[in-house]
């Protein structure tokens, strides 16, 4: 691949990815709407677009010579979806439509699509899931996301050939920063307050550090069948109180508080054998890494404003629409970054 356009491509994991292709001489264009300032690079290989994923007249002639299309763009997380439901049924499914509707008009044939693990939601008996296994949503984001998939399945016959990831929990340092994920703020609260706080403790989760996803990414675009895999690394399910247990080694004097009465409901050990066999997908980092390269940073005096809405998705988005003047103009939140 020469030319790859990433919707989203500011946002967490895009804003590592586009680095990465940048590095490999790849000729990047991100399609954004800039709502987290600061996530963009100057490489003369890069170039950003904005517009609003729903509205494809806003960024289409971008796709001119694209020869895959990476798309990350949503509203990412519970919380962020819960905010404004519909807003999030229109970004994370209808404007995947759109996305997928305007590389078919451009002939663009690989179309890579970020989903996630949280499709399983909750599962009994801990047991280990794969891609063949019932989907068991706890959220709008998650259903969101299936009904993507779905959409994207159905275009087997069509030129457009899709690639879907179903990404672990992700982890670690990025241009645009997240301390509303797991591994990121439990370490931020071990280095700041010296205590770590465990939602419930027993419940399952997968982690992947963002280094590693992006480079997933990149290889699916590879691809020249239609594929679903889980991304990911068997050896990086962890039980939420084992994350806890990590940070504390890493960060030495940390305290663990388990308060078991604000459990997650999700619960879901992933199995990723089916990447790791096709693709030869392995990770490189871990939790661990994630942690140290955090404890360090904030060490060395970076990210001790953690708590800015900067960081969280739900914050970002809760300000965004807070900053819409009017009931009929929601596009001051306009849906084209990964957030």
């Amino acid at each position: 691949m020469t030319s790859i356009l990433i919707t989203g491509g500011q946002g967490y994991v895009g804003s590592t990815l586009v680095r990465q292709l940048a590095a490999r001489g790849v000729r990047v264009t991100v399609v954004d709407n800039d709502l987290v300032p600061g996530a963009r690079i100057s490489d003369p290989r890069v170039t950003y677009v904005g517009g609003d994923i729903r509205e494809p007249g806003e960024w289409q002639p971008a796709l001119r010579g694209v020869d895959a299309v990476i798309h990350l763009a949503a509203v990412v997380g519970d919380p962020a979806c819960g905010l404004d439901t519909d807003l999030a049924w229109q970004t994370n499914y209808l404007g995947t439509v759109r996305v997928a509707e305007a590389c078919q008009k451009a002939g663009v044939t690989t179309f890579v699509f970020a989903s996630t693990c949280s499709n399983y939601g909750a599962t009994e008996n801990d047991e280990e899931v794969d891609v063949w296994s019932p989907l068991n949503p706890q959220s709008v984001y998650a259903q969101s996301k299936i009904m993507a998939e779905h959409y994207l399945l159905s275009l087997g016959g069509s030129a457009l050939t899709a690639h879907i990831l179903r990404f672990a929990t992700v982890h670690g340092l990025s241009d645009r920063m997240r301390f509303d994920l797991a591994v990121n703020v439990m370490t931020a609260h071990a280095v700041t307050r010296g205590e770590v706080a465990v939602h419930g403790g027993r419940q399952w989760r997968p982690f992947l550090h963002v280094q590693d996803a992006a480079k997933a990414l990149q290889a699916a675009t590879d691809n020249t069948s239609p594929t679903l895999y889980n991304c990911g690394s068997g050896e990086e399910n962890y039980q939420m109180a084992q994350i806890g247990e990590v940070i504390a080694r890493e960060v030495p004097g940390t305290r663990v508080v388990v308060q078991e009465e604000a459990a997650d409901p999700r619960n879901y050990r992933v199995n990723f054998e089916r990447i790791r066999e096709a693709r030869r997908f392995q990770r490189r980092f871990g939790v661990v890494d994630s942690v140290r390269e955090i404890r360090d940073a904030m060490a060395r005096g970076r990210y001790l404003d953690f708590a800015d809405a900067k960081y969280s998705n739900f914050l970002t988005a809760q300000n965004a629409l807070a900053a819409t003047p009017a009931p009929g103009a929601a596009r001051a939140f306009s849906p084209a970054a990964s957030v």
